[in-house]
């Protein structure tokens, strides 16, 4: 058995856990915590019986045990025991125990066919978790699971938790396994979605759930039980084990016999509990009857030289278990085999088009789809039997109006692609929300055909990257809410080389730069402001953001709050390029002036400076190699004739290196996109259908400089729907405050004629704006919102100080030549800092005036017409042209 993606896999096959637990049993000196072989032998008769294929045992088995259920084709879930309800970890010799008894269980057990993982534990109190601290929890249970893995490398492992310590970081673990009894079915869904992203990529086992007739009544027990296995499967569970099978349980030295949570009695006589969960376990992970009112749906595939993996990705949409669909192929003039190969394929629409780019190809897809959702994945993806379903579902039981899923790296790419998808930059998920993203990539995307024509599909612009985006902040942008379905996983093949990851990079950060006009409420400062969060489970994003945790008054709270503020400034400005280059600056000022034997190195500064450019250097390669040590390369293949050590090494050093030159690749593309050709300007101007004016470091510049000599400047906004002044100058203000521009925001309190809101620049001015909302007839608006700096009282003294400093420097009594240079690069740098605040400010105060002017339903005033039509999306992709009906198989 293996865990392979968000399930797991018995010999090949796709295996659904469908449990009950069993025991525990009064103890025998002969047979442990379990009845006769005979009595086990008839009772996992009847679990097969009734379409169960998991028996969970919370004390070790026997082999003879194990034997009897590999006979009845039932799998065991075994649990290893150890003392956790006392401070087990402050007993050396107790945890050493504990250690050598997993060890020793997983040598005897590991191998056998009737095993189908290991439980390293089960509910470890909160108030155990609090005493010791959840690191060293996180930090003995990572103990076990080694022990485990160094006997039985190919056995499964997990560790039992549940809802009061679910802030437990275990991402070692095989499978991620969790005890939850809830009685309400949309909490519980809503709690196995919270579950599934703390289970990352991981399958997730829903290992204990079930109620108790004897309190609630053998019906409420039958109803309640089998709702909660059924919302487990559909909420994409890789199995869910009810609790238990018999009332027959002992536990704290006795039989206990005012619970009976057991889908049989005591005499194994079944209760109506049993017929239930046998039905859900036949229809699982969907019934029939559910899936035949689902929609039709249009598999798009854009391909481009994708040979070597278009194979790989037809036959695995030819498994899909989904009950209507279509495939249609769009080979977007691929040089090499990839039509030969999707011609094995008669039953698959064909449309082999000149290259034109993934966007325009994605509308052809679009505009030959047929069904009711249109599905887009690449090339190199391999899905799994039952993606679609999932994909689909939240489309049948939400609003959504798009939904996407996870991508995961195969365990049989190379090694160096296998370390390309453990360094930054991938595609990856933005949420926010256990359910709702902002943002899906284009790898695994579901869209209502309808909605993506309401906003004229994908922009043509976008010849490489970018277009997922957009397309997601658009139908946002109408009101339409993105789902995500965390099974509906797809393995997405990554680069194979260094050389590949770079161009990867630069062409994302093209798609940025393109992405800033059209999008400039969603850029602060030239860099992506995403309001979700951004899941992976490598370390360096991971360390973009902290964890809080609310367990309740002295740890009682049963469902713990986490929170996940963002990160300090050190975790992330080391790794841009502007600290890199400011490093460099520095390093080469300081060696370039003590070569010539300036200034600077007669004062010593010279050196000073060299050392700080280095040590900033330094900084930045020592954060991208512990993200490279911090990464867990256990599970990738080995490097090709090199011993398993060198090999490891080898890896932690090129994901080291891919750390290191992804913020470059990306900067260089954006500055590529930044300047691009005036065809693709042209272009960008026609069919984007939300534009507004371009934002750039040089524009802001301008703007502080125009601002600083003119002091004050303009912005225009027209909208052909009513709205005043005062909704728009309270979205200002709030998105100003969500910007965080500063903890400070004047507002006006009736008592400033000349200003609505003021922002600070530091301590030595202000940048005041004014709104008006101009009345044009038909409720047509002219929205002017005036910026205007105005200087503290500190700011015009200390600007009156500069000014007669720098005289008295530069036209009095003569100075020391270097203390004359000294000061004229110091008021150089005075000059520069302040322009740079100025235009940082100004930039974000723009931006935030501009998402308020979206949020009233007003554009930047000049724009072209947008393109929204279906018939300009069909036009803009030249169908005619494009598509010769030589080549088109459809």
């Amino acid at each position: 058995m293996s865990a392979v993606g968000k399930f797991l896999q018995v010999d090949g096959d796709r295996f659904l856990v469908k449990g009950a637990t069993y025991g525990t049993f009064a103890p025998d000196a002969a047979r442990g915590q379990f009845p006769p072989l005979e009595r086990v032998a008839s009772d996992f008769a009847q679990m097969a019986q009734y379409g169960i294929n998991t028996v969970r045992a919370y004390t070790v088995p026997s082999v003879e045990l194990l034997d009897e259920a590999a006979r009845h084709g039932l799998r065991v879930m075994v649990g290893i025991p150890w003392p956790q309800h006392i401070a087990f970890l402050d007993d050396e010799e107790l945890r050493a125990g504990i250690r050598r008894d997993v060890r020793q269980t997983v040598a005897r057990l590991g191998n056998h066919p009737g095993v189908l993982m290991f439980a390293l534990g089960n509910e470890i109190p909160a108030d155990i978790v609090r005493w010791h601290g959840r690191e060293r929890i996180e930090a003995f249970i990572r103990e076990l699971y080694d022990e485990g893995k160094t006997v039985a490398p190919d056995a499964t492992f997990t560790y039992v938790n549940f809802p009061p310590t679910e802030y437990l970081d275990l991402p070692f673990l095989d499978v991620c396994a969790f005890n939850v009894y809830l009685h309400d079915e949309a909490s519980l869904r809503k709690y196995v979605a919270r579950l599934q992203h703390l289970a990352g990529n991981r399958p997730l086992l829903l290992s204990e759930a079930g109620a108790d007739s004897f309190r609630q009544g053998e019906q409420y027990q039958a109803d309640l039980t089998s709702m909660q296995l059924r919302a487990s499967f559909e909420e994409g569970a890789c199995g869910a084990i009810a609790f238990a099978w018999t009332d027959e349980w002992w536990r704290g030295g006795h039989p206990i016999e005012d619970w009976a949570f057991g889908l049989v009695d005591k005499a194994r006589q079944p209760k109506p509990a049993l017929q239930a969960v046998a039905r859900v376990f036949a229809d699982a992970p969907f019934s029939a009857d559910v899936q035949q009112a689902w929609p039709k749906v249009s598999v798009v595939i854009c391909a481009y030289n994708a040979a070597s993996t278009m194979e790989d990705c037809l036959g695995s949409l030819a498994r899909l278990t989904y009950p209507d669909f279509e495939v249609i192929i769009v080979n977007d003039g691929s040089n090499d085999a990839t039509g030969d190969i999707a011609r094995r394929y008669p039953w698959m629409r064909l449309i082999e088009i000149a290259n034109g780019g993934l966007s325009a190809a994605r509308n052809l897809g679009l505009a030959r789809a047929t069904g009711e959702i249109v599905v887009y994945t690449d090339a190199d993806v391999r899905v799994e039997s039952d993606w679609l379903t999932y994909l689909v579902q939240p489309f049948v039981t939400s609003d959504v109006v798009a939904c996407g899923g996870p991508n995961v790296a195969p365990a049989d790419d190379p090694w160096l692609a296998r370390a390309v998808a453990l360094s930054p930059g991938g595609p990856t998920h933005v949420l926010l929300d256990d359910r709702i993203a902002e943002h899906v990539p284009g790898c695994n995307l579901a869209i209502r055909r309808d909605a993506l024509l309401a906003i004229g599909g994908f922009n043509p612009i976008y010849l490489r990257a970018g277009d997922d985006v957009d397309v997601c902040w658009r139908l946002q942008a109408r009101g339409g809410k993105i789902g995500f379905a965390p099974s509906a996983l797809v393995w997405h093949h990554h680069r194979p080389s260094i050389k590949a990851f770079w161009r990867q990079q630069v062409g994302y950060g093209e798609g940025e730069a393109w992405l800033m006009p059209h999008h400039p409420d969603k850029f602060v400062g030239g860099r992506t402001s995403w309001q979700g969060r951004i899941y992976s489970p490598l370390p360096f994003i991971r360390s973009l953001t902290g964890t809080r945790i609310d367990s309740g008054v002295w740890g009682t709270a049963l469902f713990p709050s986490v929170y996940h503020p963002g990160a300090a400034l050190f975790a992330i400005f080391p790794h841009t390029p502007t600290w890199l280059a400011g490093s460099v600056a520095l390093a080469l000022v300081g060696v370039a002036d003590m070569a010539t034997d300036g200034w600077l190195a007669a004062s010593g500064l010279g050196v000073l400076l060299t050392l700080l450019g280095v040590a900033g250097a330094l900084v930045s390669a020592a954060k991208c190699v512990a993200y490279a040590l911090a990464t867990d390369v256990r599970t990738l293949p080995p490097v090709p004739g090199r011993s398993p050590a060198v090999g490891r090494a080898m890896v932690r050093g090129v994901i080291a290196w891919l750390h290191f030159i992804q913020p470059l690749a990306r900067k260089w593309g954006w500055m590529r996109g930044r300047f691009s050709s005036a065809e693709e300007a042209v272009v960008s101007a026609v069919t984007a259908p939300t534009m507004a004016a371009p934002a750039s470091t040089a524009t802001d510049v301008s703007e502080a400089l125009r601002a600083l000599s003119a002091r004050s400047a303009e912005q225009r906004f027209w909208g052909e729907s009513w709205t005043n002044g005062e909704a728009v100058l309270t979205r200002v203000v709030h998105h100003l405050r969500s910007l965080r521009l500063s903890r400070r925001i004047d507002i006006d309190d009736g008592w400033q004629m000349d200003r609505d809101v003021s922002v600070p620049i530091g301590p030595w001015g202000w940048l005041d704006l004014r709104a008006l909302v101009e009345d044009h007839g038909a409720d047509k608006r002219l929205l002017r919102i005036g910026h205007r700096l105005r200087p503290t009282p500190a700011g015009t003294v200390g600007a009156f100080t500069f000014v007669g400093v720098l005289a008295v420097m530069l036209i009095g009594p003569p100075f020391d030549a270097t203390l004359r240079e000294l000061g004229v690069t110091c008021a150089a740098g005075v000059v520069v800092m302040l322009v740079w605040r100025v235009s940082r400010t100004l930039a974000t105060v723009r931006q935030a005036c501009t998402r308020a002017a979206y949020d009233v339903g007003m554009v930047p005033i000049g724009l072209p017409t947008p393109v929204t039509s279906a018939t300009s999306l069909l036009g803009r992709t030249r169908l005619r042209d494009a598509v010769p009906p030589a080549h088109d198989n459809a």
